[in-house]
């Protein structure tokens, strides 16, 4: 019987004169992994069944067998029933209910009895649609950890930088070291890669993990990493930032403004799809996506409606743009913050669109229009042509921080604010150092030479950041310019030192100071992605699911064994005498795919099928 048929028939079975006259309109979700969830709406006058758990006060998920079982007349074991079902929010007065419950419909409740004293501390109430999120019942299925396997991953190419290729792959030697298995008792799902800083795993350096992730799941499922956060997720839908790799817990209580952030997992769930192409993945996120972004803006909003953060939640701690604030939001309105919940309004609306769920379509195109309005108004000097942090007297802020760059990636800037901003990063006074870009610019206060940490450093995650942003706004001249520096200045410290590090000087070829060695960890991105999309120039195009190939170097260069959907590619770009010389390709696929060819001389696409080609321009 299904889960409707079965709602229906305990319909059938309501007693008004049994039901009771307090709590009205109580709301209990039924869900199931294999049926549409539905709700049963309680009062005193009726029972009713309907569609979806938005409203669901109490939500219960099971089997549909466990459900007919749980409210057939003839069971005798119902307690025992109700016992291994999962249940929230789990609080005391979940026994009072249900014994009303069932009393309402004629089912015997022996042995259901209220604990004498409730010692915890109550939840709070459910926040929909985290009431929907499949990670948070999924139980760990144990699986090895695969080792290193130079062959189940894409092999770049790139014949006049040995260094380039060495690092590449030491990046990965050193990121399969650090997958894990799950600790016994940490409620953690999957496999997944540790962000090998300290004992607990990191929102903010997984979301960047997964983006050279997403190039390996042949091999291993980075995605894991992710799920861990999602099996995390509060009845209210927060997700704490940092959590005990070895029990599971929570490092910060919700309401601590360095507790969770930065929101940045939809737009590393939508990047990874842009290679991946899996549907499926993008169904099964959405509701702890929406949920945590609902928490967002419950929680961390001023009355204006701009977001709020710290420089722990913002993930660059120590950074000088908003005073003493490494631990505290100190009543500022934040511009990183601010703008990755506008991206995150615009990334929801894409996945919607994907999986064809339009129920938040309105809720979420307010918010951005809102916060469109807010940031272009409060954020924005135009004097300086730059955006900044919002003091509580309104104010802004004097520090340009590389932060602010998060509004490229969304329509959030318009296309002149666009060139202003990005004209900052090709200005020597500001971020373009000798090693670009510094996470704060040389014309600010507390500038710092070495790095010193988010005062100046040189990171991976936030020059990905800023050369997606350009990539959107058409800028690749000076996309490539600034990959080509920072890969070229990492490879330097690479060759000088042997390893990877943390985070690197804008002023010279060092590691900051401090930086940790040996670092993947996100610096995985500065040694696999930004060479693999921005030097070799491979970037997948939701839009209309081509592969684009921007050629820009001279030597042969190329990747084999390129993931993209299902495919397995092979592309290799013979040698040229200069950049303006037709490029000739050498291309191997699996399957028939779309190649979009760019060069110095124009653009070219094909219609390839499976198999070999040579092509030229």
């Amino acid at each position: 019987m299904s889960l409707y048929d079965t709602l229906e028939k305990l319909v059938g079975r309501f007693q008004v004169d049994l039901a009771p006259a307090s709590h009205l309109g109580i709301v209990i979700g039924f869900i199931t992994a294999d049926s549409t969830p539905y709700s049963l709406i309680i009062t005193s006058a009726k029972a009713q069944v309907v569609e979806g758990v938005r409203e669901a006060e109490i939500m219960i998920r099971g089997t549909s067998d466990s459900f007919q079982k749980l409210f057939d007349p003839e069971t005798s074991n119902r307690v025992d029933i109700l016992k291994r079902l999962s249940i929230t929010p789990d609080v005391p007065w979940n026994v009072w209910i249900f014994q009303r419950f069932f009393k309402a419909f004629g089912l015997d409740y022996a042995g259901l009895e209220v604990p004498p004293r409730f010692e915890g501390t109550f939840p709070l109430p459910l926040r929909y649609p985290a009431t929907e999120n499949p990670f948070r019942v999924r139980e760990y299925q144990p699986a090895p950890v695969p080792s290193y396997d130079q062959e189940m991953l894409p092999e770049m190419i790139a014949d006049d930088h040995p260094e380039w290729i060495a690092m590449y792959h030491q990046a990965w030697e050193i990121g399969f070291k650090n997958l894990r298995q799950p600790e016994s008792g940490s409620g953690f799902v999957a496999n997944f890669i540790d962000t090998a800083f300290n004992d607990n795993t990191f929102m903010w350096d997984s979301c960047f993990m997964m983006m050279f992730g997403r190039y390996a799941k042949r091999l291993f499922n980075f995605s894991g990493t992710l799920d861990n956060f999602y099996a995390k997720q509060h009845d209210d839908g927060f997700i704490c930032r940092e959590i005990s790799t070895y029990n599971g817990r929570d490092l910060f209580t919700p309401q601590d403004p360095r507790s969770t952030g930065p929101n940045i997992m939809a737009w590393t769930e939508w990047m990874d799809f842009q290679l991946s192409s899996d549907a499926n993945r993008l169904r099964e996120i959405f509701a702890p996506l929406v949920a945590y972004h609902r928490w967002w803006r419950d929680w961390r909003t001023w009355p204006d409606g701009s977001y709020w953060t710290s420089g722990w939640g913002s993930g660059m701690d120590n950074q000088s743009r908003v005073p003493h604030s490494e631990w505290h939001h100190r009543h500022y309105s934040w511009t990183d913050a601010t703008m990755q919940q506008a991206l995150n309004c615009q990334i929801l609306l894409k996945i919607a669109a994907v999986i064809g769920r339009d129920e938040f379509n309105d809720e979420v195109q307010s918010e951005y229009d809102h916060l469109f309005e807010y940031v272009n108004t409060r954020m924005w000097d135009e004097r300086s042509g730059f955006y900044y942090d919002v003091a509580p007297d309104g104010k802004l802020s004097t520090i340009k921080s590389i932060g602010a760059y998060w509004g490229l990636l969304s329509d959030l800037i318009s296309d002149d604010h666009a060139k202003r901003m990005i004209a900052h990063l090709d200005d020597p006074a500001q971020f373009k150092r000798p090693h670009r870009v510094p996470t704060q610019a040389a014309d600010s206060a507390d500038y710092t030479e070495d790095g010193g940490y988010w005062l100046g450093g040189v990171w991976a995650p936030t020059n990905y950041m800023v050369l997606r942003g350009l990539t959107v706004r058409g800028a690749n001249d000076l996309a490539y310019e600034i990959a080509r520096n920072h890969v070229e200045n990492v490879a330097k410290v690479f060759q000088d030192t042997g390893t990877l590090w943390e985070n690197y000087a804008p002023e010279k070829p060092t590691p900051g100071q401090p930086a940790r060695p040996h670092f993947v960890g996100w610096t995985g991105i500065s040694a696999i992605n930004i060479p693999l999309e921005y030097l070799i120039g491979l970037r997948p195009q939701v839009e209309d699911g081509s592969l684009l190939w921007d050629i820009r170097l001279t030597e042969r260069h190329g990747v084999l064994r390129y993931p993209f959907g299902q495919n397995l590619i092979d592309l290799v770009c013979n040698a040229r005498v200069n950049a303006d010389e037709a490029p000739k390709l050498i291309v191997k696929a699996a399957e028939g795919f779309t190649l979009r060819v760019t060069w110095s001389g124009g653009t070219r696409e094909w219609t390839l099928t499976q198999g070999a080609h040579e092509l030229g321009l």
